[in-house]
């Protein structure tokens, strides 16, 4: 009864239909499982039973509820039938289906979701029916606390219980990320979860991954997918955990590493994930303004008036060219940047045209909304709690001066109308484009800006950053050679840095994809725990 339940009216080629099988045909069959699930619904409320016993009837209860929950699903969905029992969604208080058919649009078993992207699936044994419930973009509104991209939507990982007050039937909706049992009766039980179905259909639905490759060699087709988002409800009680992926990437290339880390009931419960998309083609330092202005947009939104201390606590997490959007948000004069750019062997490019107009007259920083138009080399640094890089070519990569490398280059192609916006972003003049842009592009295009000869590589290392726990995970190919190693593509030269603490795992490049780095990860974030601990402690 349960999961059919709203998605009236909608549905998505992503989403797995709805089969009609032997074992939930006829209405015969789901008065009958109706009937098992309430006597073993009272069976569960005893206090005295064997467990081996307890849990044959845990067992009995989910198989019956998972059949009676596809039957509905097919009804609802494909039969348009209304529903034959209540519904409540835990997360919103007792709410009615007339409350639920307003945010869900469909519920799926997360049985039936296959993975194609994740490497695991994460389940927690127990109490009920893993669901996925799944948001369309029109209903994700403004109450509702999620940022999304222009795509389909997002979900929701969800339990369903089937209880029955007074012997009628009423299917609670429990919000698994933030609740880890549920009672019946005197007892009280660990709930069934599955945290992997969830991740696998968000990406599906966000549709960011498949715009890879575009993002790098034609920006503008994919700018749609460009911003700040978060898989779940804001919640103001959790740590912004807020992770940039680089070049030729798209944020679900995160998705095995918070997969793994949901495994743990004290990240899920103290901490929610951020993504920041963007299309790689651009310059780093461009799309770090991007990323600087969504995180300002969305406290704005969600903290007003600053005084969610967790916000101050968030941890910046940056793979590759995302790290080092990173740590260049970081800086505390980042115009001092454009000083390298005012050598002989960058004379005559756009930065040294900035160098000549503003290094010599540094830019007033102005506080609230109007830091947005500050541009590319005037900012406030973003306040991280933690910082972790993750394979970050902080003095560059070679390979970017490989000459095959540099003849790819030239197939990115920056639309004028990007150029424009980068260059008032860069100038803070709007229509003042310059009339023969093609000898700047240099600054613009991603691929050149990680040379080790970029003036932008070679004056990150100049500036200075906020000071904040840094943490920085390396992959060295299992060679066990550092500091002669490389990921493949990072030397270890480059991605080593003189402070913080270091982790040097058995990977290539993808750093992210590791188990092991998803083990380094949970003790950093269980470490931001336990200075909260301290924090609130002293207040």
């Amino acid at each position: 009864m349960l999961l059919a339940l709203l998605a009236i009216g909608c549905e998505s080629p992503l989403l797995p239909r709805p089969r009609l099988t032997r074992e939930i045909r006829g209405q015969q069959v789901a008065d009958e499982l109706l009937c098992s699930l309430h006597a073993d619904w009272e069976l569960l409320k005893r206090v005295k039973m064997e467990e081996k016993e307890r849990q044959a009837v845990i067992t009995r209860y989910n198989r019956n509820l998972l059949k009676l929950v596809r039957r509905v699903r097919y009804d609802v969905l494909e039969r348009e039938q209304p529903l034959p029992c209540r519904f409540e969604l835990e997360q919103e208080g007792t709410q009615l289906i007339e409350r639920l058919s307003e945010v869900f649009d469909d519920m799926v078993p997360a049985t039936d979701v296959r993975l194609k992207e994740l490497e695991e699936r994460y389940v927690v044994p127990g109490l009920g029916v893993p669901m996925v419930g799944v948001i369309p973009a029109a209903k994700l509104k403004k109450d509702f606390g999620i940022a999304a991209f222009r795509a389909r939507g997002t979900v929701s990982t969800l339990t369903g219980v089937m209880e029955f007050p007074e012997g009628k039937p009423v299917m609670r909706l429990i919000s698994r990320r933030e609740h880890e049992d549920v009672q019946v009766g005197s007892m009280r039980y660990q709930l069934a979860g599955d945290f992997s179905a969830a991740i696998e259909m968000y990406w599906g639905l966000t549709r960011v991954e498949k715009g890879r490759l575009l993002g790098l060699l034609r920006p503008q087709h994919v700018r749609n997918t460009m911003g700040l988002v978060c898989m779940e409800r804001y919640d103001p009680n959790k740590i912004p955990v807020v992770l940039v992926h680089g070049l030729a990437s798209s944020a679900a290339t995160f998705g095995n590493l918070v997969n793994r880390l949901m495994r743990e009931p004290e990240i899920r419960k103290n901490f929610q994930f951020w993504y920041y998309n963007y299309p790689t083609g651009m310059a780093w330092t461009i799309s770090a303004a991007g990323y600087r202005a969504a995180l300002r947009r969305t406290r704005e939104n969600f903290d007003p008036q600053h005084r969610n201390p967790n916000w101050e606590r968030m941890v910046a997490v940056g793979h590759s060219m995302g790290g080092l959007i990173t740590r260049y948000s970081q800086c505390t004069e980042p115009w001092k940047l454009l000083d390298t750019a005012r050598d002989s062997r960058h004379k005559n490019s756009f930065s040294d045209f900035l160098a000549g107009r503003y290094v010599n007259h540094p830019f007033p920083l102005k506080q609230g909304k109007q830091e947005d138009k500050m541009g590319i080399y005037y900012f406030e640094p973003i306040r991280a709690g933690r910082v972790v890089y993750m394979a970050t070519p902080h003095r560059g990569a070679p390979i970017a001066r490989n000459r095959f490398v540099l003849l790819f280059s030239h197939l990115v192609h920056l639309p004028q109308t990007i150029l424009e916006e980068a260059f008032s972003i860069a100038t803070l003049q709007q229509d003042s484009f310059l009339t023969n842009p093609r000898k700047y592009t240099e600054d613009f295009n991603s691929i050149r800006q990680l040379s080790p000869d970029s003036y932008s590589i070679r004056g990150l290392s100049r500036l200075t950053v906020r000071d904040a726990p840094t943490y920085t995970i390396l992959g060295d190919r299992g060679n066990n050679d550092s500091p002669q190693s490389s990921d493949g593509i990072v030397p270890y030269w480059s991605s080593h840095l003189p402070w913080g603490a270091e982790d040097i795992v058995s990977s290539d490049h993808h750093v992210q994809d590791d188990k092991e780095t998803a083990d380094v990860f949970t003790r950093i974030l269980q470490g931001a725990l336990r200075d909260r601990k301290v924090e609130e402690a002293r207040k």
